[in-house]
């Protein structure tokens, strides 16, 4: 199994100042977004309540010994997300009429061994992923394990858009047939019925030559064509375990998902052969959209993060 890169974010803060004007002024961090996501932008911000004045703010993190900023200045930027980031952060607020400190940590919970649990059919229970990518798609891959033993129709993973409720589509038709969707069209892939056990699916395209690409438990398939020359929007909503017939709704519990999701990536290439086989034990170099070491999630409905 992978692991995953949940973040946890708390501001706490604390007064430093005796007197009781000080004591009026108080400060938070809040973060922006609030589940911030690796190798995007973080912006943490110092709010002031009780003092309307000038202020002075330095920032600093634990275990480094000169202040990261010094200024007028209350917010502090990451232009890219990354685990040397990760540590605790305080913002010292210095005006008049005292002095307040706010801290921020910002640490990792280890996932190891976890999955999400889909108990039972529902028109409603979800996982809403919580990212997108931040320019229109030429190439993308997908990546998931899954366990089931479903027979019906169930949809896996499903990207709407606005204008295209089945942009992208990873559908598990019937037993021996997966079928993948770009912009509302898809070509089904024939596969051996499973025999309870697991099913690592990957799926590849690229829109120059409209080529999919598709591996089951590591081996490639024969490849495909699907919608050359389209470009896949992306403003979108992400979801695992139901297939969207509008942009972010339209359930249908017939074709919601029962069993267990994991090791989901998305990323804004088309992966190699070795780098899909070696996906078990490995990271490919390319820097995913979201991944499994770092995967921004909010759970709807019945689904359960178990071991």
């Amino acid at each position: 199994m992978r692991f995953c890169l949940l973040f946890f974010l708390v501001g706490l803060c604390s007064l430093t100042a005796p007197d009781g004007a000080a004591a009026k002024m108080s400060a938070q961090i809040q973060s922006s977004p609030q589940v911030p996501s690796m190798y995007h932008s973080l912006v943490l911000s110092c709010k002031v309540n009780g003092d309307t004045g000038p202020k002075e703010f330095v920032w600093e993190k634990k275990g480094i010994h000169k202040p990261l900023q010094k200024g007028r200045a209350d917010i502090l930027v990451f232009r890219s997300l990354n685990k040397t980031h990760l540590g605790t952060y305080t913002c010292t607020v210095t005006s008049p009429q005292g002095t307040a400190v706010a801290t921020y940590n910002l640490w990792t919970e280890d996932l190891k061994y976890k999955l999400f649990v889909f108990p039972q059919e529902s028109n409603d229970s979800h996982v809403l992923v919580q990212a997108q990518p931040e320019h229109p798609l030429l190439n993308f891959t997908v990546c998931l394990r899954s366990y089931t033993d479903l027979t019906r129709p169930y949809s896996l993973f499903s990207y709407a858009t606005k204008k295209q409720d089945n942009e992208i589509v990873l559908l598990k038709f019937k037993p021996t047939e997966y079928r993948f969707y770009v912009g509302g069209e898809y070509v089904a892939f024939r596969v051996p019925e499973s025999q309870m056990a697991p099913e690592r699916v990957c799926v590849a395209w690229e829109s120059p030559t409209g080529i999919v690409r598709f591996w089951l438990n590591g081996k490639p398939w024969p490849r495909k064509g699907l919608q050359k020359g389209y470009e896949v929007g992306n403003e979108a909503v992400v979801v695992l375990g139901q297939d969207q017939d509008n942009y972010g709704g339209g359930f249908d519990a017939m074709q919601s998902f029962t069993g267990e999701i994991s090791e989901v990536y998305m990323w804004d290439v088309g992966l190699s052969n070795s780098e899909v086989k070696w996906l078990e034990n490995t990271e490919p170099y390319a820097t995913p959209i979201f991944g499994w070491r770092n995967f921004p999630y909010k759970i709807e409905g019945e689904v359960y993060l178990v071991t």
